[in-house]
């Protein structure tokens, strides 16, 4: 064979060797981690809007707008657990209060009540001024049958009225304009109601926790802890607020999932995190500590006194926690 050939022969070999080898080193690397970020877990309401603008604009006469929420709002708005409970039936007075299905209810039916406003003015946008009258008659009759629902207590009712004279009175090609200004004060309602009654109802379930564990906690507990930093025993008395009544020496953040309770203390000393446990029928308090200082160690507590407050419902001052 000639040395050329014999030359051409190697370097192919070489070089699918090399390709060979690539091939397989990559195949053996793992896939690179996606990086964290924040997740943006707010719905596509405008996609809502436009999807369901028949069942919007016959609200309130032709439908009912905590019935349209269970059924087809809120599942598309990843509110499936508001609109089941809100759908559930034989809940007894204590339980309906500890749900917050009054407040849960008028919170539903304003986040329709903003969607359906949101609507009629999409559909005042999308009124084409060379149309015939037919669609400019068929906003006119969605807004009086609307309008008294929409305006009650709402600031509504003066755009309102005031986008119904301009479709009534003012030639198609002449309308377009002064509709402008009056239905962005109508969106920018809607929008704003919409957003925050979703993030109301989104939160709800947490605020119903955090109610539950400020409820089961409420009351006097005496700890003991052991801090394994200096070997050091205290003893101290921990007041915790019945729930809805703030206090300056409560904890900054309380979690309390089952039986787990996290706390959370903010001071000028630095911050603190307590990890314990319910035990004995929720009268005993078991865990550890650890802080910025470098303290660390266990707590036992024990329930020394119910929840109870004195006159005028506040509650008995609370020491304020320190772990030496």
């Amino acid at each position: 064979m000639p040395n050329h050939s014999v030359r051409t022969l190697l370097i192919a070999c070489c070089v699918t060797a090399l390709l060979t080898t690539s091939v397989v080193a990559e195949a053996d690397e793992p896939p690179p981690q996606a990086k964290p970020t924040l997740v943006n877990r707010l719905p596509a309401f405008h996609d809502l809007v436009r999807a369901d603008a028949a069942s919007l604009a016959a609200l309130p006469t032709q439908g009912d707008s905590l019935s349209l929420f269970k059924t087809v709002v809120g599942p598309q708005l990843g509110l499936n657990d508001v609109a089941m409970t809100l759908g559930a039936k034989g809940l007894t007075p204590a339980m309906s209060q500890e749900l917050l299905i009054p407040d849960l209810t008028k919170s539903a039916n304003e986040l329709v009540r903003g969607l359906a406003a949101w609507q009629l003015t999409q559909a005042a946008k999308d009124a084409d001024p060379s149309a015939g009258p037919e669609q400019r008659e068929a906003l006119q009759r969605q807004i009086e049958s609307q309008i008294t629902w929409l305006t009650e207590g709402t600031p509504l009712e003066i755009p309102l009225r005031r986008l119904l004279m301009v479709l009534k009175e003012s030639p198609a090609q002449e309308a377009v304009a002064p509709l402008q200004g009056t239905i962005a004060q109508i969106e920018i309602w809607a929008i704003d109601t919409v957003h925050r009654e979703w993030f109301r109802l989104y939160n709800w379930k947490d605020q119903v926790r955090q109610q539950r564990g400020l409820t089961r906690l409420c009351g006097t507990w005496q700890w003991s802890i052991h801090n394994h930093q200096n070997h050091r025993e205290e003893k101290t008395a921990v007041i915790f607020a019945p729930a809805g009544i703030a206090s300056s020496t409560s904890p900054a953040e309380i979690t309390v999932l089952g039986d787990s309770v996290y706390l959370r203390w903010e001071t000028r000393a630095g911050v603190q995190e307590d990890s314990l446990l319910f035990s004995g029928e929720g009268q005993r308090l078991e865990g550890t500590f650890v802080n910025t200082a470098g303290g660390w160690g266990s707590i036992t507590g024990k329930r020394t006194a119910t929840c109870v407050t004195e006159g005028g419902g506040k509650p008995a001052p609370s020491p304020r926690r320190q772990h030496h």
